[in-house]
């Protein structure tokens, strides 16, 4: 299964390769998408992009990987 960008809906293989691919383009619509998920989970787009940055590990990219996965179902 391919899963796809929930903004401008490309595909890649797996839902990690589509978070790097929002934090790449970082565009105002993929940052726009990113906050608009955090809202209820407590982190904005910059607060991925700081925490990536600054800590060793994935852990921005994960944490944004699985809400692409949970948004699947809605594309």
């Amino acid at each position: 299964m391919n899963f796809k960008c929930p903004v401008c809906k490309k595909e890649w293989k797996n839902s990690l390769q589509v978070a790097r691919h929002m934090f790449g383009t970082g565009d105002k619509p993929h940052k726009a998408w990113v906050d608009e998920q955090g809202k209820t989970r407590g982190f904005t787009f910059i607060d991925l992009m700081i925490e990536q940055a600054t800590t060793p590990g994935n852990k921005s990219y994960v944490m944004l990987a699985e809400v692409i996965e949970k948004a699947q179902d809605k594309l």
